[in-house]
Protein backbone atom coordinates (compact mmCIF):
# COMPACT_ATOMS: atom_id res chain seq x y z
CA UNK A 1 0.00 0.00 0.00
CA UNK A 2 1.37 3.41 -0.94
CA UNK A 3 1.71 6.07 1.70
CA UNK A 4 0.93 9.59 0.68
CA UNK A 5 3.25 11.03 3.36
CA UNK A 6 2.51 14.04 5.49
CA UNK A 7 -0.03 16.53 4.27
CA UNK A 8 1.52 19.60 2.60
CA UNK A 9 -0.27 21.82 5.08
CA UNK A 10 1.35 20.09 8.06
CA UNK A 11 4.82 20.56 6.55
CA UNK A 12 4.08 24.24 6.10
CA UNK A 13 3.04 24.68 9.73
CA UNK A 14 6.04 22.63 10.86
CA UNK A 15 8.38 25.10 9.15
CA UNK A 16 6.53 28.08 10.58
CA UNK A 17 6.29 26.84 14.17
CA UNK A 18 9.92 25.58 14.38
CA UNK A 19 9.36 22.68 16.80
CA UNK A 20 12.57 20.82 15.87
CA UNK A 21 15.67 22.50 17.29
CA UNK A 22 18.24 20.25 15.63
CA UNK A 23 21.38 22.26 14.85
CA UNK A 24 21.73 23.38 11.22
CA UNK A 25 23.30 26.26 9.29
CA UNK A 26 20.37 28.56 10.09
CA UNK A 27 19.73 31.06 12.83
CA UNK A 28 16.57 29.65 14.38
CA UNK A 29 17.71 26.54 16.25
CA UNK A 30 20.04 28.12 18.80
CA UNK A 31 17.93 31.21 19.37
CA UNK A 32 14.79 29.23 20.11
CA UNK A 33 16.67 26.67 22.23
CA UNK A 34 17.92 29.44 24.53
CA UNK A 35 14.74 31.51 24.64
CA UNK A 36 12.15 31.64 27.42
CA UNK A 37 9.02 29.83 26.35
CA UNK A 38 6.65 32.74 26.96
CA UNK A 39 8.48 34.84 24.32
CA UNK A 40 8.42 32.08 21.69
CA UNK A 41 5.34 33.23 19.75
CA UNK A 42 6.53 36.83 19.56
CA UNK A 43 9.96 35.89 18.22
CA UNK A 44 8.49 33.30 15.86
CA UNK A 45 6.43 36.06 14.29
CA UNK A 46 9.40 38.44 14.16
CA UNK A 47 11.71 35.84 12.62
CA UNK A 48 9.19 34.51 10.11
CA UNK A 49 8.06 37.96 8.93
CA UNK A 50 11.59 38.64 7.60
CA UNK A 51 11.01 36.56 4.49
CA UNK A 52 7.81 38.43 3.68
CA UNK A 53 9.07 41.82 4.80
CA UNK A 54 11.61 42.09 1.96
CA UNK A 55 9.32 40.81 -0.77
CA UNK A 56 7.16 43.90 -1.38
CA UNK A 57 10.02 46.45 -1.65
CA UNK A 58 12.01 44.11 -3.89
CA UNK A 59 8.99 43.52 -6.14
CA UNK A 60 8.38 47.26 -6.43
CA UNK A 61 12.01 48.12 -7.16
CA UNK A 62 12.71 45.18 -9.49
CA UNK A 63 9.38 45.01 -11.32
CA UNK A 64 11.17 45.33 -14.69
CA UNK A 65 13.88 42.76 -13.82
CA UNK A 66 12.11 39.49 -12.95
CA UNK A 67 15.20 37.28 -13.15
CA UNK A 68 17.15 39.43 -10.71
CA UNK A 69 14.07 39.57 -8.48
CA UNK A 70 13.96 35.77 -8.49
CA UNK A 71 17.66 35.66 -7.57
CA UNK A 72 17.12 38.11 -4.69
CA UNK A 73 14.06 36.23 -3.41
CA UNK A 74 15.91 32.89 -3.50
CA UNK A 75 18.73 34.44 -1.49
CA UNK A 76 16.40 36.04 1.08
CA UNK A 77 14.45 32.81 1.51
CA UNK A 78 17.68 30.86 1.89
CA UNK A 79 19.01 33.21 4.56
CA UNK A 80 15.82 33.50 6.62
CA UNK A 81 14.51 29.94 6.24
CA UNK A 82 13.63 28.01 9.41
CA UNK A 83 15.50 24.87 8.38
CA UNK A 84 18.05 25.86 5.72
CA UNK A 85 20.37 23.46 4.00
CA UNK A 86 23.54 23.90 2.02
CA UNK A 87 21.45 23.19 -1.10
CA UNK A 88 19.36 26.31 -0.48
CA UNK A 89 22.49 28.44 -0.45
CA UNK A 90 23.97 26.59 -3.45
CA UNK A 91 20.80 27.25 -5.46
CA UNK A 92 21.12 31.02 -5.41
CA UNK A 93 24.94 30.93 -5.56
CA UNK A 94 24.60 28.99 -8.82
CA UNK A 95 23.02 32.11 -10.34
CA UNK A 96 26.05 34.33 -9.60
CA UNK A 97 27.67 33.75 -13.05
CA UNK A 98 24.51 35.20 -14.62
CA UNK A 99 25.42 38.50 -12.93
CA UNK A 100 29.08 38.56 -14.01
CA UNK A 101 28.50 41.99 -15.58
CA UNK A 102 28.00 43.34 -12.04
CA UNK A 103 31.44 42.30 -10.79
CA UNK A 104 33.00 45.69 -11.52
CA UNK A 105 30.46 47.35 -9.22
CA UNK A 106 30.89 44.98 -6.27
CA UNK A 107 32.57 46.42 -3.19
CA UNK A 108 33.20 43.55 -0.75
CA UNK A 109 33.45 40.47 -2.92
CA UNK A 110 36.93 39.43 -1.74
CA UNK A 111 36.05 39.73 1.95
CA UNK A 112 32.72 37.94 1.56
CA UNK A 113 34.31 35.15 -0.51
CA UNK A 114 36.99 34.60 2.12
CA UNK A 115 34.43 34.52 4.95
CA UNK A 116 32.18 32.07 3.07
CA UNK A 117 35.14 29.78 2.36
CA UNK A 118 36.35 29.96 5.97
CA UNK A 119 32.87 29.18 7.26
CA UNK A 120 32.55 26.26 4.88
CA UNK A 121 35.79 24.85 6.27
CA UNK A 122 34.90 25.53 9.91
CA UNK A 123 31.36 24.07 9.86
CA UNK A 124 32.48 20.41 9.90
CA UNK A 125 35.39 21.11 12.26
CA UNK A 126 33.26 22.82 14.90
CA UNK A 127 30.52 20.21 14.48
CA UNK A 128 33.04 17.45 15.13
CA UNK A 129 34.50 19.26 18.15
CA UNK A 130 31.05 19.81 19.63
CA UNK A 131 29.24 16.55 18.87
CA UNK A 132 31.96 13.89 18.67
CA UNK A 133 35.00 15.17 20.57
CA UNK A 134 33.03 16.99 23.26
CA UNK A 135 35.70 19.67 23.55
CA UNK A 136 33.53 22.55 22.32
CA UNK A 137 29.96 23.61 22.86
CA UNK A 138 27.07 24.88 20.75
CA UNK A 139 28.24 28.50 21.06
CA UNK A 140 31.17 27.86 18.71
CA UNK A 141 28.95 26.25 16.09
CA UNK A 142 26.32 28.98 16.40
CA UNK A 143 29.01 31.66 16.05
CA UNK A 144 30.04 30.18 12.73
CA UNK A 145 26.40 30.03 11.58
CA UNK A 146 26.03 33.71 12.50
CA UNK A 147 29.14 34.58 10.53
CA UNK A 148 27.97 32.50 7.58
CA UNK A 149 24.59 34.25 7.51
CA UNK A 150 26.17 37.69 7.89
CA UNK A 151 28.42 36.88 4.92
CA UNK A 152 25.37 35.81 2.90
CA UNK A 153 23.58 39.05 3.78
CA UNK A 154 26.65 41.07 2.77
CA UNK A 155 26.89 39.15 -0.50
CA UNK A 156 23.24 39.68 -1.39
CA UNK A 157 23.25 43.35 -0.41
CA UNK A 158 26.47 43.89 -2.37
CA UNK A 159 24.92 42.36 -5.49
CA UNK A 160 21.78 44.44 -5.00
CA UNK A 161 23.92 47.58 -4.63
CA UNK A 162 25.93 46.65 -7.74
CA UNK A 163 22.73 46.06 -9.70
CA UNK A 164 21.27 49.43 -8.66
CA UNK A 165 24.56 51.23 -9.33
CA UNK A 166 24.81 49.70 -12.81
CA UNK A 167 21.20 50.72 -13.53
CA UNK A 168 22.00 54.24 -12.40
CA UNK A 169 25.07 54.38 -14.63
CA UNK A 170 23.05 53.13 -17.58
CA UNK A 171 20.43 55.86 -17.12
CA UNK A 172 22.53 58.79 -15.87
CA UNK A 173 25.87 57.99 -17.46
CA UNK A 174 29.22 57.20 -15.88
CA UNK A 175 30.37 60.77 -15.44
CA UNK A 176 29.13 63.49 -13.12
CA UNK A 177 27.24 66.33 -14.74
CA UNK A 178 26.24 69.74 -13.48
CA UNK A 179 22.64 70.92 -13.64
CA UNK A 180 23.40 72.82 -16.86
CA UNK A 181 24.66 69.60 -18.52
CA UNK A 182 28.39 70.36 -18.49
CA UNK A 183 30.87 67.91 -17.01
CA UNK A 184 31.45 68.30 -13.28
CA UNK A 185 34.65 67.71 -11.37
CA UNK A 186 35.06 66.58 -7.79
CA UNK A 187 37.06 68.87 -5.54
CA UNK A 188 38.18 67.47 -2.20
CA UNK A 189 38.63 70.03 0.54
Amino acid sequence: MLSSGPAPCSCFFFSLSVPDLTPNIGLFWYFFAEMFEHFRLFFLCVFQINVFFYTVPLCIKLKDQPVFLMFMQLAVISIFKSYPTVGDTALYLAFLPVWSHLHRFLRNIFLVSCVLLACSALFPVLWHLWIYAGSANSNFYYAITLLFNVAQILLVSDYFYAFLRREHHLTAGLYLKKKDGSEATLVLK
